[in-house]
């Protein structure tokens, strides 16, 4: 389930590798200034090159339930995905309101060093890394598999299918956030502890 992303790895390092190299003033001279279309032209491909690696949570949440759903393996994914963003949403609520109390300043921004936030798909939140969107997705596929095919009500028709797993997740993912902001929080003082400790001189 795993391998289908790892597979854009090759081509995708492929493509910034090349564009580093054509970038470089020490192989390209003049033609690699950033004023050049030479340079501009390979920092375009390069960026485009980088999807992968910028947007990797997504991709596993994705390709997840393409090989662990048991049926209907094309609306498990985009379940996992619409669940992992709403996960991503309640984070980002909950450090909003109530940041401090879970030990965060939600308030730097994510691209500095050693903050513990990210950005996914447009919203600031925790940074879960892979381990964060496999997680989702598994959960994802465990509530397509067990309650996809469920049969309501006549009057609840339009809930069947993928809206159904839809609001299960909802649900489930409210506290799911508020825990892995506990967790968190947690986390992060146990990790500053030991680097206050390696970086004490014996």
């Amino acid at each position: 389930a795993m391998f289908t992303p790892v597979l854009f790895f090759t081509y995708s390092g492929i493509i910034v590798a090349l564009s580093l190299v054509f970038t470089n003033p020490s192989f390209f001279g003049r033609l690699a200034e950033p004023d050049t279309f030479w340079y501009k032209f390979w920092m375009t491909v390069q960026n485009g090159g980088w999807t992968i690696f910028n947007q990797m949570e997504l991709i596993f949440v994705a390709a997840l339930p393409i090989g662990l759903a048991k049926n209907a393996k094309a609306r498990a994914a985009v379940e996992a995905v619409l669940i992992y963003l709403t996960f991503n949403y309640f984070i980002n609520s909950i450090l909003t309101f109530w940041g401090l109390s879970f030990g965060v300043d939600f308030s730097v921004d994510p691209g500095t060093g050693g903050t513990g936030l990210d950005m996914i798909a447009g919203i600031k939140t925790l940074d879960t890394n892979i381990l964060g969107a496999i997680t989702i997705a598994g959960i994802t596929v465990w509530i397509h598999n067990r309650f996809f095919e469920k049969r309501l009500p006549e009057y609840l028709g339009i809930f069947q299918g993928s809206p159904l797993v839809g609001m299960i997740g909802f649900i489930v993912m409210l506290p799911l956030a508020l825990l892995t902001c506990w967790i968190w929080r947690r986390f992060r003082k146990e990790l500053l502890a030991c680097k206050a400790r390696w970086s004490q001189p014996d």
